[in-house]
């Protein structure tokens, strides 16, 4: 059977199924034979891309496309798949899932992974999620949205409550009419995810930085060491540091009711790259 390019986000994984399913269908097919109809000059081309030891280029994706009997929008969505797999920068990565994420075919079957993006994409998700079972919250967007620095629009807040609905981070008490937090598992583990994350943190390391400039000593509190240390000492510091982050969630856990929504940053990167010594 012709597997589904929609269900793949590693476009590697998709050619090495359809060359299957292909092969299922024609026996004796051979790289050999997909070569020559797909004009590709190396006749085990296909394998190596498969394997990751080629790249595939705009224009043999397209040739690839055609020998798989790709219709336009298929074709597109496999080239957006290869711009994401070969993409050198976070940011030209981002670029390509977002035009992936715009195919309705894509988003309607891996919806998990869409609104996984969308939390973690965004800074205030969390925020929002805090304030919309805070005590006093009125059910309105526009409630929530002049309490959060800096300021969001209704239809952010909106955006935001839409995502925390379809993960179940959010549910609505049927007696009370009062939102609640929910604690489903989120799994980070893939590759979107992973992009997803990284957008927050820089986010949130840029929200560390405005701190400085709107609030006072006595309202924030952010601090800084340079250090030097060895190879098992950062893993042990990395370790501690651990500790501490299940400590603070831990603590975090015990308020019931609080009166506002805190950002804490904790960081640990290298100043410095290892320099190896030649052979």
């Amino acid at each position: 059977m012709k597997p589904d390019i929609h269900t793949y986000l590693e476009y590697r994984d998709y050619l090495r199924d359809a060359f299957a399913a292909l092969k299922a269908d024609s026996p004796k097919l051979s790289f050999r034979t997909f070569a020559k109809r797909s004009g590709f000059s190396s006749p085990n081309f296909l394998q190596m891309v498969i394997q990751g030891k080629r790249n595939l280029s705009s224009k043999y994706a397209v040739a690839v496309a055609k020998a798989f009997k790709l219709n336009r929008t298929e074709t597109e969505f496999l080239q957006n798949l290869v711009g994401y797999g070969q993409a050198k920068s976070w940011d030209e990565k981002n670029l390509f899932y977002q035009n992936i994420l715009k195919n309705k075919r894509y988003a309607a079957v891996k919806t998990l992974d869409k609104s996984q993006y969308e939390f973690f994409s965004n800074w205030y998700n969390p925020v929002v999620r805090e304030l919309m079972t805070h005590p006093g919250f009125d059910g309105t967007s526009g409630w929530i949205a002049e309490r959060i620095f800096p300021r969001l629009t209704a239809a952010q807040v909106d955006g935001a409550r839409d995502v925390l609905q379809k993960l179940g981070l959010v549910r609505l008490d049927p007696e009370t009419m009062a939102w609640r937090l929910a604690d489903p598992v989120i799994a980070t583990e893939s590759e979107a995810s992973q992009l997803a994350l990284r957008n927050y943190h820089l986010a949130a390391m840029q929200l560390g930085q405005d701190a400085l400039k709107h609030f006072g000593p006595g309202e924030r509190d952010v601090r800084s060491v340079t250090i030097g240390l060895t190879q098992s000492a950062f893993l042990e510091l990395k370790s501690r540091m651990e500790v501490i982050w299940r400590d603070i969630l831990d603590f975090a856990g015990t308020q019931q009711h609080a009166e506002a929504v805190y950002q804490v940053n904790l960081q640990l990167f290298p100043l410095t790259r290892v320099k190896k010594d030649p052979q």
